[in-house]
């Protein structure tokens, strides 16, 4: 167990041939089983059924993408693994002893160690399980947050990997970058290192700054790097005043610290007070200068523990964060797809309505036509009730009969159709035709809905999500807790 407040080891059956056969801390468990419950691409029984695919399904772009809330989506399209480890990125001006503190704390010589410029490309070094080095390309392709370094002309040529199987202190949860040593004069370097640099702070979790006492510490190159570094990133950088043991006697060390502090603290703005920590490797120092000189690589490497405990809590908030996201998404899109549904059904019953009423209308309109402009009358709707023989007194006291049309019949369809020569009637018509023709366009047009098998897709994934990844969630919270209290029956 790491750090400070040290803790059991859970002991787990012996792995499969070819695996990991220590027994890893906690924290290191918690932050790769998190790590696969975003990308389950090991598990051939869970393939696909993990946060990483759910987040990419929810966010790809369709009708419904759009009308979802812009920090849901954004949180989506931005979901990634957690990296299973921090990362310190190890800035500072040449022979400032970035190489051997990293050599040092992994317990292996990874790096080359020399007053001439070793490292001159970007070296990044983790746990494997062997001892492996990457090129460039693969370094990029293995490692996606590096994509953007690699676009930078001539970077991927001087970049690295190197993998180390060593145990020590935390490595196995602890990712260096070591960069190349910074100076002033003729040196030019194969790419653009203060621009790379920048780029490896924006994923760097603790940003170590070392610095030399033997009078290269204040060259321009490097502050220049720290104060543009100080203004995005001040709370994660950190000062070491490396190779203390070698400033001289304490009249020297004393003007050194002085020296660096005032001008770091003419270019840094630092929201908490700024330290400078002095710091050596203790096995290369006497026994009398190991017990008169304060040392801070024990308290750097309490830092380290304290940062990967921080990173532990940070994923499993996330992982809860994320969790709540991808559900609010679902809940958002089978609403939206259950409005959508009843829209469609609504527009159904339009189009038989619409249609309905717009054959009567048009019926009526030739009926209209017929009547008023042919002299048709099919429905006999205006027709008079025939010829009548009606008998006529005359005055001398003699009836005659004569033959008589009918009256015309004046109900209310034919005042209707031939009121005014018709042409209020027919100017209705056209209004209600047109009328009809506005609804039809307005009421009956169809809305994307998801198919069956996408809101089947959606309930199994929600059910997952509530189900099986948030009580992995809560078991991962449990174990952390347990391991932090000491207490399995906590």
């Amino acid at each position: 167990r790491h750090g400070a407040a040290t803790g059991h080891v859970e002991e787990f059956a012996m792995p499969k041939k070819g695996h990991d056969e220590r027994t890893r801390p906690v924290t290191e468990q918690i932050l790769v089983d998190a790590a696969r419950i975003y990308d389950a691409r090991e598990d051939e029984d869970t393939e696909s059924k993990d946060l990483k695919t759910y987040a990419a399904f929810l966010s790809k772009e369709d009708a419904f993408t759009k009308h979802l809330p812009k920090d849901l989506l954004d949180r989506a399209r931005n979901m990634r693994p957690p990296r299973d480890r921090i990362t310190c990125l190890l800035i500072g001006n040449h022979s400032a002893g970035k190489s051997s503190f990293t050599n040092w704390y992994v317990g292996e010589k990874i790096q080359n160690e020399s007053v001439a410029i070793e490292t001159a490309g970007i070296t990044i070094v983790r746990r494997g399980k062997g001892r492996v080095t990457w090129k460039g390309p693969q370094t990029i392709n293995a490692f996606p947050h590096m994509e953007t370094l690699g676009q930078m002309e001539g970077v991927t040529d001087f970049l690295t990997t190197e993998f180390s199987t060593s145990t020590e202190k935390n490595f196995p949860l602890v990712e260096f970058i070591d960069t190349p040593g910074l100076t002033d004069g003729t040196l030019k370097y194969p790419f653009d290192v203060d621009k790379a640099i920048t780029e490896l702070a924006e994923h760097a979790t603790m940003i170590m700054v070392f610095l030399d006492p033997i009078g290269k510490a204040l060259v321009s190159r490097c502050m220049n790097v720290v104060e543009k570094l100080a203004v995005e990133h001040s709370a994660k950088m950190s000062y070491y005043l490396t190779k203390f043991d070698t400033a001289g006697d304490e009249v020297d060390r004393t003007n050194v610290v002085s020296q660096i502090v005032q001008e770091l603290q003419g270019r840094v703005r630092a929201t908490h007070a700024l330290k400078l920590h002095t710091m050596f490797l203790p096995e290369r120092a006497t026994e009398e200068v190991r017990k008169n000189l304060p040392n801070k690589i024990g308290e750097l490497c309490q830092n380290i523990s304290r940062e990967i405990d921080s990173r532990v809590q940070d994923v499993l908030d996330g992982l809860s964060k994320d969790c709540s996201c991808l559900s609010k998404i679902v809940d958002e899109k089978v609403a939206r797809n259950r409005k959508c549904v009843t829209h469609n059904t609504f527009s159904v019953v339009w189009k038989v309505v619409i249609s309905l009423l717009t054959l009567a209308v048009i019926g009526a309109l030739t009926y209209w036509t017929a009547l008023n402009h042919a002299d048709l009358d099919p429905l006999k709707l205006c027709a008079n009730d025939g010829q009548k023989v009606v008998t006529v007194q005359q005055p001398d006291g003699s009836s005659i009969q004569e033959v008589k049309d009918g009256a015309t019949d004046s109900n209310i369809y034919c005042l209707g159709l031939r009121a005014s020569n018709g042409v209020p009637c027919g100017v209705g018509l056209v209004a209600a035709l047109v009328w009809l023709m506005y609804l039809w366009v307005t009421k009956t047009k169809q809305t994307e809905q998801l198919s069956a098998e996408d809101v089947k897709k959606l309930r199994e994934m929600q059910a997952h999500i509530n189900e099986t990844i948030i009580k992995k969630h809560k078991a991962l919270k449990k174990r952390l807790t347990e391991d932090a209290l000491d207490d399995q029956l906590s």
